[in-house]
Formats: structure tokens, C-alpha cells, sequence
């Protein structure tokens, strides 16, 4: 173990020992009831991180789940008599259930719809509390909620404080579990790049609604715990405020980040206490520090710590890029695909990008399709990896329909791509952005990955070791550990380049990889470009530099206004005299 690991599980040993010690440091009831309630708070911003810090979808409702986890256990433990703990499961639950709920409209819909969706759901339920009089006691809410009890024991103020205490450390060390795994890299490539996520094998929209589950859960169980330690619950504990005030929060601890929420929620509780002599002043001086915030640490307290460090810590690359494979099992597919592309017509309003094309794509080949810009080049690769529906035609790989299968599930059929313009988790490493390109492979159960049972250990290892193998192949291995967004522009497409035979693809689609490329960089991709071929996997290139197509391509088709003109070897068909008109606007 190195020193700095060491080093940092000594600092959260002793914070974990001083957490458990305050109710013995300070043993006034107030004390540990507000520390009881800052950790009930920072449960449910755990909860909230999952799914806006982590996955990218804002929420106001968040309050409601805790109201409907504290008003579910409020109402079993003093109308039904039920413990705390049967009663704090089903809260559990049904925070579980409606935050699904919640996420149901919205999940087509970007990050702000979502927002005004689920302010709506916290509206509406508050109005429902409210009505609800025969269940929930309307504006008066339930009183004489018990404490948990052990047997015949009772928890005081310290055992509810402790159980608290215990409760959050197991959620944020599943989180933490989570976010390493290949559930966090899903949950970041919806919120970084959708189209990045469809292109791996990540559906978005069960994404999105796990993200919500989880952070139902956690609001939910918080509701039980916060009813318990307040011995009574009302609607007035459950304002518009209330909502808000966890989405602040995670702003300012740090979205996104592990320890975000946890930090937000003290600076939020603490502050208030060092102002206590400037009350007049309290508004102003919360509204300037924001703004403060929000102008220069956008990413939060913990996004401005880690910025500061990565500053203190970070050298430039200047390691002398490795040679690159020319034959290597790990740049090998499984087995060389057939490509059909036949009458395919698509159209944007009046303006009609393909028309009738039809491509016929041989197995273990390299086939270019080039063109002038508006050619349709770009939207046929689209229609291929189903990113764009098509008005008619049809696409198969081999005997797969590929317009019938949805784009998630294409990554498992064997089709990798390579965008345009370099999509990456931008934070993330570089072992990390590759590694999720075997997210389609993926053996493990979510809980295996989360619970790190052995199966999904294994998992992770081996994806991580082939990653591994081809970084160093390709020439990154020195920057594995290096943030994506701080490689050069080269290396950032290399980057891709090795997240997308990761997959192992038996088709790999490639969307102008030549672009902003050094000269030397150039002879490296046509080298890598010849090394996938013979490894077996298809390549359906389009490029517009022609130097390049005529060296690695083995057919070129060309494109003019959405319609086919040639297809043909590349020097027939850069010779052809309606390919030179398509390109030049002139007669040959």
C-alpha cells in the first residue's frame, strides 16, 4: 500500500472515530439532535449526487421522497404499531417506488424538463399530505412517533445519532463501490455524452430510472430515520425549500464528487452557527458566497480542492508515444462481418441527405466512404449505428438486422464507433474511458458489482487488464493515469480509437479520425487502421483526406447530394470523372 493510500485511510479511520466519539465530546440533547439531523440531511444529498451529480439529472422533488419515506413510517409505527425497523424498510421502498415514479415523465426529456417535472411531483405531494387528513393528520401531522428499539431497549439521543451515523457510512461506502464500477461509468456517460453512451451499450433510460431508485431509496430511509429522531412529522417540515435546499447542497460540496453532498451539508449547517452575530446579515452573506462559488469553484468545494491539487500535481506528458502495434491478438475481433447497406433514403424536412444508397461492405476490409461536405456521408454512418432512423432501407451485419435492433444493443452485436469529435468522459482517466468500452460484454450482476462479490472482482479485472493490453499497444500506456481532457488532440482520438476495440468489434465505424491529426500522427493511424483490418474486424471509414483513403482503403465509395456515384478500388475511383465533378463542380 502506498503512502498516500495510507496516509488517507488513517485520516478517515480518525474521522469515523470522531464521529462516533461527538455524542461523547458534547452530550447536550440539542447537540446530538442537530448532529443526528445534519446526518439524516446528508443521506438524502448522497442519494441526490446519484442521480444529479452522477447521472446529470437535476431534481427539486427530492424533498417529497423524504416526506413520503417519513410519512410512510410515521404512520406504520403509530396507526399500525410497527418497529421501526420493518416499518423504516418499507419506507425504503416506497421512496424506492416514488422516485421512479417521479422519473417516468421525464425520462426522454433533458436535465431542466426533468427539474420542472419533478417540482411538480413535490408540489403535488405536499397538496396530497395536506388533503390526506384521515391518514396523515393534514396540516396538524402525527405525533409520538417512537424510538427504534433493540429488544426490549429503547435508543436514546446518542443510539439514534449512532445509528444514523452507521446507516450513512454504509450508503456512502456503496456509492463509493458504485461509482468505481461500471454502473458509475454508465451513470457518467448518460450525464457526459448520450450519444457516447448509446454508441457503448449503455441504455440511458434504465440508467436514468435506477439513478432516481437509488436516490428514492436514500430519501426514503432518511424520511424514516428523520421522523424517528423528530418524534413527529407535518407538511410544514416539507416546503418548496426544503427541496431546494438539498440541490444547493450538492452544488456547492460538488456534484459528482464522492465526499460533495457530505461537505455541502455541514458548510450549510455550520456556517449558520458562525453567523450567529451577524443574523441581519445572513441572507447577504449566503447570497454573495454563492455567487462567489459559483464564479470561481463552479464544480463545488470538493471540484475546487481537486482542481487545486490536480495543479500542484500535474506534469506534462511529454512521454515519447510508444510504436505501435502491427499485428496483436488483443487488435483482433471475434469474426470478420459482412456489411449490407441497401436503398437507403433519409430526409431532414425538404432537403433529402441519402438517397437510395446502397453499399455493399466486405468482411475483413477496409471501406471508405468519401465526398464533398453535404454528401451524406456523416448521416449515413448515423443511420447505421442508429443514431438516425431512416425513411426506408435497410441495414444488416451478417444475418443481424441492424434498423430492428435498438442502438443499445448494438455494441453487442459487434459495432463499434469512433466519433467525429472526440466523446469522452471528460474527468475520467484514461483507463477509465477505456474500460467502458467493454461495458457490452459485461458478466456481473449490478449487485455483484456493487457488493464487489467475486464474479464482478473478476469482471472488472479483466476488462481492465485488456484495456490495459491495448493501451500500451496503441501507444498510450504511459498516460493511463492522466485526466482524458489533458491529452493532446491526437492522443484524444487514439483514446477512442482503444475504447472501441475494447469491445472487441467486428465492425468498427470511423467518423473522420484524420481530422486536426500532426503529419506524424497521420502515419500512426494509417498503420493502426491497416493493424485492425488484419486483425479481422471490418472498417467502414469516412474521411475527407483522400492521401489517407488511397493508402488504407480497400474499396472507396463516393457520395454527391445523398446519392451514390461510384464504388470502385480507390484509385478507379478517385480517377472517375463524375467523382472529380462531384469534388471540383467542373467537367473533367
Amino acid at each position: 500500500m502506498s503512502d498516500r493510500r495510507s496516509i488517507r485511510f488513517a485520516l478517515i479511520g480518525a474521522g469515523v472515530i470522531l464521529l462516533f466519539a461527538l455524542p461523547l465530546i458534547n452530550a447536550h440533547p440539542s447537540f446530538i439532535y442537530l448532529a443526528a439531523m445534519v446526518g439524516v440531511l446528508a443521506l438524502v444529498a448522497m442519494g441526490l449526487n446519484v442521480t444529479m451529480g452522477y447521472t446529470g439529472q437535476v431534481s427539486l422533488g427530492h424533498g417529497a421522497l423524504v416526506a413520503v419515506g417519513a410519512y410512510t413510517a410515521a404512520i406504520l409505527m403509530t396507526d399500525q404499531g410497527w418497529s421501526f425497523w420493518l416499518a423504516a424498510a418499507v419506507a425504503t421502498f416506497t421512496g424506492t417506488l416514488a422516485g421512479m415514479v417521479m422519473a417516468l415523465p421525464a425520462l426522454r426529456l433533458s436535465s431542466w424538463y426533468i427539474a420542472l417535472i419533478t417540482l411538480g411531483f413535490a408540489m403535488v405531494a405536499r397538496t396530497l399530505i395536506v388533503e390526506l387528513e384521515w391518514l396523515t393528520g393534514g396540516y396538524a401531522g402525527i405525533v409520538g412517533i417512537p424510538r427504534p428499539s433493540i429488544g426490549a431497549i429503547e435508543l436514546g439521543d446518542r443510539g439514534v445519532y449512532w445509528l444514523v451515523i452507521v446507516v450513512d457510512l454504509i450508503v456512502l461506502a456503496l456509492i463509493a463501490s458504485m461509482a468505481r464500477s461500471r454502473i458509475g461509468r454508465s451513470m457518467m456517460v448518460v450525464r457526459d455524452s448520450p450519444e457516447l453512451a448509446r454508441a457503448v451499450g449503455v441504455d440511458a433510460t434504465v440508467i436514468k430510472l435506477a439513478t432516481f431508485a437509488v436516490g428514492g431509496a436514500a430519501a426514503g430511509l432518511a424520511g424514516a430515520l428523520l421522523a424517528t429522531n423528530n418524534g413527529m412529522v407535518s407538511p410544514d417540515d416539507f416546503t418548496l425549500d426544503f427541496s431546494i435546499f438539498f440541490l444547493i447542497v450538492v452544488i456547492i460540496g460538488g456534484a459528482g464528487r464522492l465526499w460533495g453532498p457530505i461537505v455541502g451539508t455541514l458548510v450549510f449547517f455550520a456556517v449558520p452557527e458562525l453567523l450567529t452575530s451577524l443574523d441581519q446579515w445572513r441572507g447577504l452573506i449566503y447570497g454573495v458566497g454563492l455567487l462567489f462559488l459559483m464564479v470561481f469553484a463552479p464544480r463545488g468545494i470538493i471540484g475546487a480542492v481537486e482542481a487545486w491539487r490536480d495543479r500542484r500535481t500535474h506534469r506534462p506528458d511529454f512521454v515519447t508515444q510508444e510504436p505501435l502495434a502491427t499485428r496483436s491478438e488483443h487488435l483482433a475481433s471475434g469474426s470478420p462481418a459482412a456489411l449490407s447497406i441497401s436503398e437507403v433514403s433519409k430526409s431532414f424536412g425538404g432537403v433529402r441527405a441519402l438517397d437510395g444508397v446502397s453499399v455493399e461492405v466486405a468482411p475483413g476490409s477496409v471501406h471508405a466512404i468519401v465526398g464533398p461536405n453535404g454528401s451524406g456521408k456523416t448521416t449515413l454512418l448515423n443511420v447505421v449505428s442508429r443514431m438516425l432512423v431512416p425513411d426506408s432501407g435497410r441495414v444488416r451485419l451478417d444475418e443481424t438486422d441492424l434498423l430492428s435492433t435498438r442502438a443499445e444493443r448494438l455494441a453487442a452485436s459487434g459495432v463499434a464507433r469512433v466519433f467525429q469529435t472526440p466523446k469522452l468522459l471528460p474527468e475520467a482517466s484514461v483507463s477509465d474511458n477505456v474500460v467502458l468500452g467493454g461495458y457490452a460484454r459485461r458478466t456481473a450482476s449490478v449487485l455483484g458489482v456493487v457488493l464487489r462479490t467475486p464474479g464482478g472482482r473478476r469482471e472488472e479485472r479483466e476488462v481492465r487488464a485488456h484495456a490495459h493490453e491495448v493501451l500500451v499497444e496503441l501507444g498510450l500506456g504511459s498516460s493511463e493515469s492522466s485526466q482524458a481532457d489533458l491529452l493532446p488532440h491526437g492522443r484524444q482520438r487514439l483514446l477512442e480509437m482503444c475504447r472501441a476495440l475494447v469491445a472487441r468489434p467486428r465492425l468498427l465505424i470511423l467518423d473522420e479520425p484524420a481530422a486536426g491529426l500532426a503529419p506524424h500522427e497521420l502515419s500512426a493511424l494509417e498503420q493502426l487502421i491497416g493493424s485492425i483490418r488484419d486483425g479481422g474486424t471490418t472498417v467502414l471509414l469516412v474521411e475527407h483526406h483522400i492521401e489517407l483513403v488511397a493508402r488504407v482503403a480497400d474499396t472507396v465509395t463516393v457520395l454527391d447530394r445523398g446519392r451514390l456515384v461510384v464504388t470502385a478500388t480507390p484509385d478507379e475511383a478517385l480517377a472517375d470523372r463524375r467523382v472529380v465533378e462531384a469534388y471540383l463542380g467542373v467537367s473533367s
